[in-house]
C-alpha cells in the first residue's frame, strides 16, 4: 500500500465543505473498515507506506496538539489498528525495497503521465514504483549496466474531488510479478467503470 489510503480530509489545508469539517471518525472507521476486507481474504504480508494525506495528521499534531503527539493511543498506527491487522508501517523517510525495486510513496509531481515516475528514477537511481500523483504512467531507461522501470501507480479515489476541476489522475494498481532477480510490473487501469486482467474484461457496479 503505497500511502495516501486515509485522507485526513478534515485536517487537510484547502478550502472544506463545513458538513465535512467534523468527520475524522468516519475517515478513521472506513480505513479500518477498509483493513477488515482486505484481510478478509488474503493473510499475506502487508507494508503500508506513509503518504502526504496520512502525514496531515502528524502535521496537525505537531502543529495544534504536540503535547498530545506521543501517546501511544494517539500514533497512527494505533488510530487504524496497523498491528491488529499485522500491517507494517513504514514513514516516508523509508522507502523500502523488494528485490531491486524499490517501494514510496513520493514526493515529486510533473505533469503528464510518466513524466512523475522518470523523475523518480533520476531520483533514487534505480527501478521504482510509487504513488502520490493519482495517476498511471510508466518510464523505461536503459544503460551499459542494465534496463530500468519507474511506475505510478494510479489511485482508487474518487475523480472528482471537490478541491479541483479535471484532475489528471487516474483509476487502477499495478501488480508485480518476481521471480529471482527479475521482476515485472503489470499496470490495470480503470477506465468507464471496467478494466482488463488476464484477458477477462471485469465491470465495476
Amino acid at each position: 500500500l503505497l500511502g495516501d489510503i486515509m485522507d485526513f480530509y478534515s485536517l487537510s489545508r484547502f478550502d472544506k465543505d463545513p458538513s465535512k469539517i467534523l468527520c475524522l471518525q468516519d475517515d478513521i472507521d472506513a480505513t479500518v473498515e477498509y483493513f477488515e476486507r482486505l484481510r478478509s481474504i488474503t493473510n499475506v504480508p502487508i507494508i503500508y507506506s506513509q503518504g502526504n494525506h496520512e502525514a496531515r495528521y502528524q502535521r496537525f499534531l505537531w502543529s495544534r496538539a504536540a503535547e498530545l503527539s506521543n501517546l501511544q493511543n494517539m500514533r497512527f498506527e494505533s488510530l487504524v489498528k496497523l498491528d491488529q491487522f499485522k500491517i507494517k508501517w513504514v514513514t516516508d523517510r523509508n522507502p523500502y525495497k523488494v528485490g531491486k525495486l524499490l517501494f514510496t510513496h513520493g514526493d515529486l509531481v510533473r505533469k503528464w503521465s510518466g513524466a512523475t515516475a522518470r523523475g523518480h528514477y533520476e531520483k533514487y537511481g534505480c527501478s521504482v514504483i510509487h504513488g502520490h500523483t493519482h495517476r498511471m504512467g510508466a518510464f523505461y531507461h536503459s544503460t551499459m549496466s542494465g534496463t530500468y522501470g519507474a511506475w505510478e501507480n494510479g489511485c482508487l479515489c474518487s475523480l472528482k474531488p471537490e478541491y479541483m476541476i479535471g484532475p489528471d489522475w487516474q483509476n487502477g494498481w499495478s501488480v508485480v510479478w518476481f521471480s529471482g532477480a527479475y521482476f515485472h510490473v503489470e499496470q490495470v487501469v480503470i477506465a468507464n467503470k471496467q478494466y482488463v486482467y488476464h484477458g477477462s474484461m471485469v465491470k465495476i457496479a
